[in-house]
């Protein structure tokens, strides 16, 4: 669903988690941190919940190329989370940007929101 990556109302971008920030060996290292940080701001993970990992350049070229502007991701680290960044340049109202990262994922491209620990 294109929702998941529409601005809300007062958003003034996009917020992401910057996987690289934690150098990790692999994806599923990197995106552990991440649950971990969204654990530690108490977002309530849900097993239904999924994590999209997606190319940089392509989500710029995706916000570029559906606004009068430039595409931008960068980080923007919070107190409780140095990985927090922003993919900049759309609004509220730019829905076919939305719909042009939706395209951007790939069944590869999708993990759970709650790592599976049957294994």
């Amino acid at each position: 669903m294109p929702a998941a990556f529409e601005l809300r109302p007062g958003e003034d971008y996009l917020s992401v988690n910057w996987l690289e920030y934690w150098r990790a060996r692999d994806f599923e290292t990197a995106i552990e941190h991440v649950r971990d940080v969204f654990r530690t701001k108490d977002f309530g993970l849900r097993a239904n919940g999924r994590f999209a990992v997606l190319n940089v350049g392509a989500v710029r070229t995706a916000v570029s190329e559906n606004v009068n502007g430039v595409g931008n991701v960068r980080r923007v680290p919070l107190a409780d989370d140095d990985s927090h960044s922003g993919v900049f340049g759309y609004a509220t109202d730019d829905f076919a940007v939305a719909v042009a990262i939706r395209a951007l994922v790939t069944r590869d491209s999708v993990h759970p929101a709650i790592a599976d620990t049957s294994a």
